[in-house]
């Protein structure tokens, strides 16, 4: 079995942290397939600070054959999205795909070429955009035993210079993950996900952003505030119910307080509730609260 790719070293404990938390928005997601090959998926969320709704409706269609995916997408900011894929059949693990999206209102237009390679020990990824001065993604996963080494990079094609560059160590069995990551030598991230038993998945969180930067992997995935670099530490469990339903927990060192509850209430049918809550300020805090609703056939 191929190692992951680089984008999805710690995904385990990052979903724990952000899935299931939708704090001021109301989110309704459904998906259905319209036969074995063709499958719809269309997201909204409303703002409940701004009033605004967006939304995008996105189908899938599998050609197995020829292991071609053709996928196309709209969203409500008028931006069409198309990509044409094909995986294992020119080699095993090989993954070819074109994808680029239009936005008629503005005349605005992109496009990527992705190239992916995957085999028992290795997982390369790469992307690639269509312009006069593209910018190319590189990354390699390595993987021995239970040992995971990663490294990506951001290459200027046009001013023929490094833009940024990341390395990332890692450890997985079947009950615990370990992942850490440098990323530009200025920030970086150490992440453990842990599953006690059937009911109870567990995770902490490190996360070190350069000089006044975002905290993309923060806990709550909020820029963070503030002028100098900033440690920020979170803990997070999921606690599974009986009856298909499960609680969410999680709070960091900025007491900053997140709660949900998701339950199936029939086949293809779950509600969730969620909540972020302010420790520091909890009678006049930026307390945050958000509903969604999933429906699958």
């Amino acid at each position: 079995m191929a190692p992951p790719s680089y984008p999805d070293l710690g995904k385990l404990a990052r979903d724990l942290f952000k899935r299931g938390y939708h704090p001021g928005v109301w989110q309704l997601d459904c998906k259905t397939m319209s036969s074995p090959a063709i499958e719809f998926f269309t997201s909204g969320f409303a703002s409940q600070d701004h009033s605004k709704v967006v939304g995008s409706l996105q189908s899938k269609y599998k050609i197995e054959d020829y292991g071609l995916t053709l996928t196309e997408r709209w969203n409500t900011d008028s931006w069409i999205f198309g990509e044409i894929a094909q995986k294992d059949k020119l080699a095993q693990g090989l993954m070819l795909a074109l994808e680029g999206k239009f936005q008629p209102s503005s005349d605005s237009k992109d496009g990527k070429f992705r190239l992916g390679y995957a085999q028992d020990k290795f997982n390369f990824l790469s992307d690639m955009g269509i312009s006069s001065s593209p910018i190319m993604n590189c990354s390699l996963v390595l993987g021995h035993n239970e040992f995971l080494g990663g490294v990506g990079c951001a290459f200027d094609v046009g001013n023929t210079s490094l833009s940024s560059w990341k390395v990332a160590l890692g450890w997985a069995n079947d009950k615990a993950t370990l992942h850490v990551e440098l990323k530009d030598g200025e920030s970086w991230l150490a992440s453990l996900f842990y599953k006690l038993n059937d009911q109870i998945d567990a995770a902490v969180e490190l996360t070190k952003t350069g000089g006044g930067g975002g905290g993309e992997n923060s806990p709550e995935g909020e820029p963070e505030q503030g002028g100098g670099s900033e440690v920020t530490v979170g803990v997070g469990m999921i606690y599974r119910l009986e009856g298909d339903a499960l609680i969410r927990a999680k709070i960091n060192s900025k007491a900053e307080l997140g709660l949900g509850y998701e339950q199936k209430v029939r086949d293809g049918v779950t509600a969730s509730i969620s909540a972020v809550l302010d420790g520091r300020n909890i009678s006049d805090g930026s307390h945050k609260f958000g509903v969604g609703l999933a429906l699958e056939c």
